[in-house]
């Protein structure tokens, strides 16, 4: 007897053909697509992390280089050397170099501590420890014991280069002091802080541990790393892969001395999860919306499909450089939701990582603009001195060489050739002294000045040419009304470590009028274009010092020209770091 074609079995054929199998096959389609593009979003956020911490530790390397230079560059060791060769006061030389070492780099977060030894005397060691106390001891006995020997040996065939080591957990950087002929003289060494160096490191997505190494050789390694790794990223190049059972992201960079190659753990149950939690819902979503296919096309174009394209642009426009921008989060998406706010926060914590890193360079382009459009064929300008220098010294003119000597002054630090956008205030003075002594000479008894000075800011590092150009102005809309000019300069303040809040107040006689003070506010706003060329260029000083302040501290620095309402002026620099 034939089974009977029931209506039942019919409407269940027909749900199942026209319902539950397209309907199966649509939320698998969903899962394949929303899967593939959460795998490509996450390899995307890791590469492009990994690629700007290892760009960010380069930076960094590049600036610890860059600060062992001025042992080289710098005048100091190699004077104290030759003063100790030709007199054999070891106390004086001891006192010169350690004393030099610590104004360069004992406030440095970079350095755990920093060592020099002389060729000719390799048994004696000057050296200088971190003022965070990690500049130990210990640190420095380790050093005596262990790496002594090894550095002096690394430096015989390091001839100028930079180069990089470890031994028991220290990483160091070595670099040869050269002499005349570029004869080795000195080795300086300086134990990095890895925690410093590489600490953008630890910003990579879902980081676990790391491993660093140099031109092959570990460096750094800390946390969940494998003990050997295979480097397959060439320069400049991102690689992801699967070692000893550890998810890798590696990437090669190259500086100056050399190739660094960063590898980095992270937990790829983050993906996993994500992905495990979708299908669940969609399992959810095909049992209990089948009658509402419709509906659930609906639900998962608005719920998943949109965010996660809109996630996907804003990646795009990040991997184009336009770091910060974020992506809208609704906060009806649960872990969607969650995703567009990690993602989000890691966006933001990128472009604040690399405005950090270029706000010194921007700072330091406006602090060469006075510079920039003063400065014809400099090289010229400065043989041509030292001739007149000459001459004016040949027919007794003490006086005019003095004046030549100071303006000579000032073209170097307007031309700022060794491109250190940061002095020490005893520095930035030499300056103003050099410039108050030409404007003596010009005005002789009618120009007087005072100076109030807190000798403990003289070490105190400030963006070069603060005070000179606001002098200027003081000078020149100064005066008592008989043609004098007297200038009264203070500077006081407190410091802790690297913490400073100091003052700088520049006391003129005479009042500016209200249309003074008019101009004045509009060259001390953020604005550039307020005014034409040609009236900007009589005050561009001070606009350009209230300016650098803010960009390299914020604004708690800057400058204000105001009356004291006693018939004085008062310009007062501000700098609170």
């Amino acid at each position: 007897m034939k089974r009977r074609n029931t209506l039942k079995w019919q409407m269940l054929r027909l749900m199942a053909i026209g319902w539950f199998v397209p309907l199966t096959a649509i939320v698998l389609l969903f899962l394949l697509v929303v899967s593939g593009r959460i795998d490509r979003q996450s390899e995307r956020i890791i590469t492009t992390s990994m690629e700007k911490a290892a760009e960010i530790s380069i930076l960094r390397l590049s600036d610890c280089i860059d600060a062992s230079k001025d042992a080289s560059y710098l005048p100091y060791i190699g004077d104290a050397w030759a003063e100790y060769q030709s007199s054999g006061d070891s106390g004086r030389l001891y006192n010169d170099v350690t004393n030099f070492l610590s104004a360069q780099y004992k406030y440095n977060p970079s350095f755990d501590i920093t060592a020099l030894i002389f060729v000719d005397e390799p048994d004696t060691i000057y050296y200088t420890g971190n003022t965070t106390g990690r500049g130990s001891v210990s640190r420095i006995r380790f050093f005596k014991d262990q790496v002594q020997g090894k550095a002096i040996e690394l430096s015989e065939e390091l001839d100028t280069r930079t180069e990089f080591f470890s031994m028991g957990g220290h990483v160091y950087m070595i670099r040869n002091l050269m002499g005349r002929g570029f004869k080795r003289y000195a080795v300086l060494i300086m134990e990095l802080n890895p925690e410093e160096v590489f600490e953008s490191i630890k910003s990579v997505w879902e980081y676990r541990g790391m491993s660093v190494s140099f031109e092959g050789q570990q460096l750094w390694s800390e946390g969940d790393v494998p003990e050997t790794i295979d480097q397959a990223a060439r320069n400049d190049e991102v690689v992801m892969k699967s070692i000893a059972g550890k998810e890798m992201v590696l990437c090669s960079k190259k500086s100056v001395d050399g190739s660094f190659n960063y590898a980095v753990s992270y937990d790829a149950t983050a993906v996993n999860l994500e992905k495990r939690t979708i299908t669940v819902t969609f399992c959810i979503l095909l049992v209990f919306l089948i009658p509402l296919i419709f509906m659930v096309m609906y639900f998962f174009n608005r719920k998943i499909t949109a965010p996660i394209s809109e996630l996907t642009d804003v990646s795009k426009q990040i991997a184009d450089g336009n770091y910060g921008v974020t992506a809208k989060v609704r906060e009806e998406n649960g872990e969607i939701t969650d995703l567009s706010r990690n993602f989000n926060k890691m966006s933001d914590k990128l472009s604040e990582q690399f405005n950090k890193i270029f706000v010194e360079e921007i700072a330091l382009r406006d602090a060469n603009i006075h510079a920039l459009q003063s400065q014809i064929n400099p090289h010229f300008l400065n043989n041509t001195l030292e001739i007149i220098n000459w001459e004016a010294r040949m027919h007794g003119e003490e006086k005019v060489s003095s004046m030549i000597e100071a303006l000579s002054v000032m073209m170097s630090a307007t031309m700022d050739r060794n491109r250190q956008s940061l002095i020490t205030l005893e520095e930035e003075m030499e300056y103003v002294n050099a410039y108050l002594y030409i404007i003596e000479c010009r005005y002789q008894e009618r120009f007087t000045h005072e100076e109030i000075i807190d000798p403990a800011l003289l070490s105190v590092r400030v963006p070069r040419l603060i005070i000179q150009p606001v002098i200027e102005n003081a000078v020149e809309y100064g005066n008592t009304g008989d043609d004098r000019r007297q200038i009264s300069l203070k500077i006081e303040g407190t410091r802790d470590g690297d913490k400073v809040d100091m003052k700088i107040m520049i006391i003129n006689p005479g009042e500016p009028s209200e249309e003074d003070m008019a101009k004045i506010k509009e060259l001390l706003t953020d604005d550039i274009d307020i005014r034409p060329m040609e009236e900007r260029s009589t005050r561009i000083g001070i606009r350009n010092v209230n300016r650098r302040l803010k960009m390299i501290y914020g604004g708690e620095s800057h400058l204000t020209i105001e009356p004291d309402g006693q018939g004085n002026t008062i310009s007062t620099i501000f700098v609170k770091n």
